[in-house]
């Protein structure tokens, strides 16, 4: 399985000099630098940063134009010749149609398929539909909170329905400790530096991250040494990760 690091963008020195195996930003946040380091990771995966956008300044000063926010986007992609990104999946915000009318778009300026991201909203004969039409696809709504963790058995069996018609899916920002054992392709996580942000640090144990929170009410040194530290853990716990599950790539 292949854990992607989301976040990057906020330790250029540390990411340089330790390059992840897999990474996934945001276009919204995505920094100059990093497009200099796409070459050195293993695989990358561009997400849309539409809800990011949605809660700017920018955005919150007029109504977003989602036809301009798109052309940034498709530029983007075809200047980075950037392999797998993923669609505006913004169905909360405008309605699952113009959801579709923004991939068509999307896939047909780009030359390639966009990864959609299906969110329970959309239902499970849609969810069958992108099995038929797409060999990767995400799955949304462990952020937010849309799928629950009482839910999280039906998850199971949507990802064994997807790998039994050979697709694979991307559990969006899932990365818990049983994360084996949904069959996913791939999921991101931001906690190699949120942990540090919060005055911790984390270390790989051989089989799993451990995070080191400070005692309360005191901090854990300087953060800079913290987060390299937490990024060269996590990069071993990406290699650990990369032996295990269904898919060998």
């Amino acid at each position: 399985m292949r854990l992607f690091l989301a976040g990057t963008n906020c330790d250029e020195p540390a990411v340089r000099k330790h390059p992840p195996e897999y990474v996934l930003e945001s276009f919204y946040y995505f920094k100059p630098w990093q497009a200099e380091e796409l070459p050195r990771w293993k695989m990358f995966l561009l997400d849309s940063g539409a809800f990011t956008f949605m809660h700017s300044q920018e955005a919150a000063a007029k109504p977003v134009n989602w036809d301009a926010y798109l052309s940034r986007y498709i530029a983007f992609i075809n200047q980075h010749r950037i392999q797998h990104f993923f669609e505006l999946d913004v169905d909360m915000i405008t309605g699952y149609d113009a959801v579709k009318r923004m991939r068509a778009r999307l896939e047909a300026e780009t030359g390639r398929q966009s990864i959609p991201v299906w969110h329970r909203s959309r239902g499970l004969d849609e969810f069958k539909q992108l099995c038929k039409d797409y060999p990767y696809i995400g799955i949304g709504g462990f952020a937010i909170k849309t799928i629950r963790p009482s839910e999280y058995g039906y998850i199971r069996r949507l990802v064994q329905y997807a790998n039994a018609c050979g697709v694979k899916v991307h559990g969006l920002g899932y990365s818990k400790k049983d994360v084996l054992d949904y069959g996913f392709y791939s999921t991101d996580s931001t906690t190699w530096s949120t942990t540090v942000k919060f005055g911790g640090t984390s270390y790989f144990d051989g089989k799993q991250i451990i995070a080191v929170r400070p005692p309360k009410g005191k901090i854990g040194g300087d953060h800079r040494i913290r987060r390299e530290y937490s990024l060269v853990e996590w990069i071993k716990y990406q290699k650990y990760l990369d032996t295990k599950g269904k898919w060998r790539e």
